[in-house]
């Protein structure tokens, strides 16, 4: 056998192109491994860098703007059921269209215009009526929730996470903002994204529509994105609900009078119009109902009446039926 090696011709230029191209390989694979975290944290960038272009997309159409995302937002804290901005804007239109079709016939263009302008504002007027009163029922829940959220908090070891869960497991007086909570959670949860928890504290906060709602969100919001404590945070917050409830039960002995007499005033003054057109001057049902609803400017006053009385519910709503805030 060592003769037949013996006997073959090896080229020394060949050997040595071979024992060089192996040590550069050995040369170049332990330079590879030293390099290698340098080398994931650069491949990482590139795949990073080719997500940005539809992550910036997916940031647009989550985010929508302006009055779109005004009318999710009042949509999201007033109707339990889902429904979009945009089906929303399509029923106002469908019922502005309607209304001036209808009023065409007996009135001129524009009055029918404004007509249908005021019928389309029916809905969003009945949300915001509604909205008022989730968060009026909300903000008095503001002691037990920051009350609740603190305790738990302390227990926790100043796990927010944690913490919203066992206060959310037991909603007793806490019913609105409880269920806020849990959505606000299940966000956080399922999300990673720092834009997301952002919208999420948000709608939060917009759905309390407190000055110490939007405080709580925010704490929140701090604690889920970089872990920093919120306990003295929310003692303070806790500390000024004590001082506003005082004041809050004040304002409300004040107001309750005026309240109602704005509210029943006007249905009894058209019930009196009516008893007085029919009894006293002598009109028969039917005429007064032809007069009311057929005629031009009966179905113009009575449109502008009920838009006006809707208003003012609205109106007293807010103004008398204040939240306890600060």
């Amino acid at each position: 056998m060592l003769s037949q090696l013996t006997r073959i011709n090896l080229d020394p230029y060949a050997l040595t192109s071979v024992l060089s191209a192996f040590i550069s390989m050995l040369f170049l694979a332990g330079l590879l491994l030293s390099m290698r975290g340098q080398m994931k944290q650069l491949i990482k960038t590139v795949q990073m860098s080719r997500r940005l272009p539809r992550v910036r997309g997916l940031a647009k159409q989550i985010d929508p703007g302006g009055a779109m995302k005004s009318i999710a937002n009042l949509l999201e804290a007033s109707v339990k059921r889902s429904i979009s901005p945009t089906a929303f804007l399509c029923m106002e239109i469908a019922l502005f269209f309607i209304v001036f079709t209808a009023s065409a016939t007996n009135l001129s263009i524009p009055l029918s215009a404004l007509l249908g302008l005021s019928f389309s504002a029916i809905p969003w007027l009945f949300l915001r009526l509604k909205l008022e009163r989730i968060r009026r029922r909300g903000s008095y829940e503001g002691e037990t929730l920051i009350s609740s959220l603190l305790t738990q908090y302390w227990v926790s070891g100043g796990n927010i996470f944690d913490t919203i869960e066992k206060v959310i497991a037991n909603p007793k007086g806490i019913r609105v903002s409880a269920g806020m909570l849990s959505s606000l959670l299940i966000t956080m949860r399922s999300t990673g994204n720092r834009h997301r928890i952002r919208e999420a504290a948000d709608s939060f906060a917009y759905g309390i529509g407190t000055n110490w709602g939007r405080m709580l969100a925010w704490n929140i919001r701090n604690a889920a994105l970089s872990g920093c404590d919120i306990g003295l945070a929310l003692e303070d917050i806790l500390i000024q609900l004590r001082e506003a409830r005082a004041l809050h039960e004040e304002r409300k002995r004040i107001n309750n009078e005026s309240a109602r007499l704005s509210f029943f005033l006007v249905p009894v003054i058209y019930i009196g119009t009516v008893v007085v057109s029919i009894g006293m001057l002598g009109l028969s049902p039917g005429r007064f109902f032809r007069n009311q609803f057929m005629t031009p400017e009966g179905f113009a006053l009575i449109s502008f009446t009920i838009f006006l009385f809707l208003l003012n519910i609205v109106l007293v709503e807010v103004v008398t039926n204040r939240k306890l805030d600060f």
